[in-house]
């Protein structure tokens, strides 16, 4: 298991309009469109970037999205959705160079705390082939059953209790 830094001067705060323009980079490099494709083609950034607001806003009106700070800089962000019984992780990420280090797991394990505190689970849905499959299973995360996308698996994550 990896051992997660101790990184300092992290936190998280809720992204706000002058914090589009870096989000759109980062939704671009999680995305994998290099920077000649971006500067070749920005309006295939832009209607990808456009599809998935719409998406979010239209599934999960209520949506937070936060930014991740390392001394003041933005790394990553972290969207999710409260609700009722359960809160939704909806896209997190983190720049190329902030990767590997356990930060992503350390964001995970504060949601999964704030989680178990309200007595909810957590749920996310994660493509078959992605690597933080293996992190999400170590962290009590299970497949959910049902109907099986051929591309992503449904997952979620029962609330423990405190104490």
């Amino acid at each position: 298991m990896a051992e997660i830094k101790t990184i300092a001067n992290f936190r998280r705060r809720i992204a706000n309009e002058t914090d589009t323009p870096w989000l759109r980079q980062l939704f671009a490099q999680l995305r994998g469109l290099s920077p000649d494709l971006q500067a070749t083609c920005p309006e295939l950034l832009e209607q990808q970037w456009q599809l998935q607001r719409r998406v979010l806003t239209s599934h999960y009106p209520r949506a937070l999205t936060e930014i991740v700070l390392i001394d003041a800089e933005p790394v990553g962000a972290l969207t999710w959705h409260a609700g009722a019984t359960s809160i939704r992780l909806l896209d997190i990420g983190l720049e190329a160079q902030h990767r590997g280090q356990g930060l992503g797991e350390r964001l995970l394990k504060e949601l999964i705390g704030q989680a178990d505190l309200q007595g909810k689970a957590l749920e996310l849905a994660v493509m078959r082939h992605n690597p933080a499959l293996r992190l999400y299973l170590r962290l009590g995360f299970h497949v959910q059953s049902g109907a099986q996308d051929e591309v992503q698996l449904q997952m979620r994550r029962e609330p423990q209790r405190l104490g």
